[in-house]
């Protein structure tokens, strides 16, 4: 059983590596869905509210020199659909925030089971 583990093991991470493209790839590769896919995505950032622009003239300068980058590359899902995902480059983050400040919390062992019952109580899924 080991043995097959191995074999397949390196497929599986050559395929995602090859699947997923930065946006300049995935504009060539898809065209207007890729660029469908990267609108999808920024809208849905705009309308959580979930990042506010600033104008560079309006940052000082160490704002701007601890802003991070963001990310943003585009995938082929199996049923033929392009996907964004997004994220913000954390690395340079690293020099002047401790890792307590940026890592996300482990939920207890209690807190989990709670929520549990709670939605079996609620007959939720």
């Amino acid at each position: 059983m080991e043995g097959q583990y191995s074999t397949i093991h390196p497929k599986v991470h050559t395929h995602v590596m090859l699947t997923q493209m930065n946006v300049k790839q995935g504009l060539l590769a898809f065209g207007e869905k890729g660029n469908e896919a990267i609108l999808k995505e920024l809208r849905q950032l705009h309308d959580k509210k979930a990042l506010m622009p600033l104008k560079k003239a309006n940052m000082t300068h160490d704002e701007r020199k601890n802003a991070l980058r963001y990310l943003m590359f585009l995938k082929e899902k199996q049923d033929r659909t392009v996907k964004a995902l997004r994220c913000a480059d954390g690395r340079p983050q690293r020099q002047y925030t401790s890792k307590e400040e940026v890592s996300s919390r482990t939920v207890s062992l209690e807190a989990m089971v709670l929520s549990c019952a709670i939605e079996v109580k609620e007959n939720r899924y």
